[in-house]
């Protein structure tokens, strides 16, 4: 495991991998109701040729304690779904609204869907979902 500035691991919001930008801490709401008060938070660019700038952006989120009993049965079932399956249920869960903290006191503020993991095992703190536009037409 890699170590930041001495002996001290890595706090979340260090953390950086090849090709992904510093995770940041939030929190995720679903119609002005909190229902996940700490959420790490990535968004990185993919480099590769023919994408808008829009399409560039991948934001990855990671959900930590607490949890809502009702988004954590949504979670489980994305993740525990394979192929198109796990499209539909990404589909069927309600946007999210995070706000995340800025490291200079100011908030952002993103909305849209969850998309399934592409790493299924682990406890859910370690799993990272998609987020992007809401997929589902009301």
């Amino acid at each position: 495991m890699a170590l930041a500035r001495g002996d001290a691991p890595a706090a979340p919001d260090e953390e950086r991998t090849p090709g992904t930008g510093r995770w940041r801490v939030g929190r995720a709401y679903r119609a002005g109701r909190l229902v996940c008060g700490c959420v790490h938070v990535t968004v990185s660019v993919d480099d590769r040729l023919g994408l808008t700038r829009h399409e560039r952006r991948i934001v990855r989120v990671r959900f930590c304690e607490p949890v809502d009993d009702a988004l954590r049965a949504e979670l489980t079932e994305l993740v525990r779904r394979r192929g198109t399956a796990s499209e539909r249920a990404a589909e069927r869960i309600a946007p999210l609204e995070l706000l995340i903290d800025d490291p200079c006191g100011e908030h952002q503020h993103m909305t849209g869907g969850l998309r399934p993991p592409h790493r299924r095992h682990g406890p859910l703190h370690e799993i990272e979902f998609g987020f992007g536009q809401p997929t589902s037409t009301r």
